[in-house]
């Protein structure tokens, strides 16, 4: 029964959603009765072949009703749309980036950051609304002219069951391509602030700015950080070329949450890690309600990396499960 239930998906695939249990069914029908009782693999591929390309079958299921962009196309539109907004999102990260290089040194403030953020995801927009933009103008095009029947026709090959495709898991959890972008822009800015700008990161007052970080640790784990974000980068694109988790992202999550869990605490254990002047201004404030600095600070740290360790395990359970996770898919 695989090749018919894969025949009947390569059909309904190009049918609105709602439409496509019932067809399925109606269609399951139709080829039974054509097999007349035999169910031999080879009678099966024959009446296949006999009902001919399932694009051409869902054509005749598809109304005649007036679209901006018609079925004839519209799984076509749908597949290039895919590949050039994932394209678009990466020429807006890439482009991103540069601007990053380029601009970041003449920022001052923590406000300067936020508002590169904020550029950043402009950018990305922008990117992105003007690719999805041409792209739906060439359909429109074809859609009005000539153009649609003759891309039809050039891509009508005679069928053959062999070139029927697996039906995709579909229950596999989708990952959120917006999750994805952000992830990446958060990446990018903070890998580059905290490696080589890290003196924005202060505490800012109205008579000084008091840096927090010591350059000259965070500069001997540099290697170390930019191999951390870098795999963190992988992963991100990974997933939105995937677009669903699978085993190999389980595995890469989860390796990458705990490279970046090992760095952190190789980071903040260094008792090095904090400038002298962010912890005197620390001690003046604790030193007003009686706090000893050096077993908070202490304690600090560690609430924070055992939080950070909680976080960590949940997310690589998750991972785990979400790409590792079976689903049954029963043959009807």
């Amino acid at each position: 029964m695989n090749h018919i239930d894969r025949y009947i998906y390569a059909v309904v695939k190009y049918l609105p959603e709602k439409d496509r249990a019932e067809i399925a069914e109606e269609l399951r029908a139709n080829i039974f009765d054509m097999l007349g009782g035999d169910h031999s693999e080879e009678n099966i591929v024959r009446t296949l072949e006999e009902m001919g390309s399932p694009f051409r079958l869902a054509l005749s299921y598809m109304g005649t009703e007036q679209y901006l962009i018609g079925p004839k196309v519209y799984h076509l539109y749908l597949e290039v749309l895919k590949i050039v907004a994932l394209a678009a999102v990466i020429i807006g990260v890439l482009t991103f980036t540069l601007e990053l290089i380029t601009e970041v040194d003449s920022i001052r403030t923590i406000g300067g950051v936020v508002g590169l953020i904020i550029g950043g995801f402009a950018t990305v927009f922008n990117v992105l609304v003007g690719f999805l933009f041409w792209v739906t103008v060439v359909f429109i095009i074809i859609e009005r002219t000539d153009s649609a029947d003759e891309m039809i026709h050039s891509m009508d090959k005679p069928f053959k069951v062999s070139s029927l495709k697996d039906i995709p898991n579909l229950e596999r959890k989708k990952i959120s391509k917006v999750e994805m972008v952000v992830s990446l822009i958060f990446t990018i800015v903070s890998l580059y602030v905290f490696v080589y700008r890290n003196d924005l990161i202060a505490v800012y007052t109205q008579s000084e700015t008091i840096r927090i970080f010591n350059p000259e640790v965070i500069a001997g784990y540099r290697f170390l950080i930019l191999f951390s974000g870098g795999l963190s980068i992988l992963v991100s694109i990974l997933k939105l070329l995937y677009g669903r988790w699978n085993e190999l992202l389980g595995v890469l999550s989860s390796v990458n949450a705990l490279v970046n869990l090992g760095v952190m605490i190789l980071v903040l254990t260094n008792e090095r890690l904090f400038t002298t002047e962010f912890l005197g201004f620390i001690e003046g404030i604790w030193d007003n309600i009686g706090i000893s600095l050096d077993m908070n600070m202490q304690w600090a740290v560690r609430g924070f990396l055992a939080v950070v360790l909680i976080t960590t395990l949940i997310e690589i359970g998750t991972s785990l499960y979400y790409g590792f996770r079976k689903v049954n898919t029963k043959s009807k």
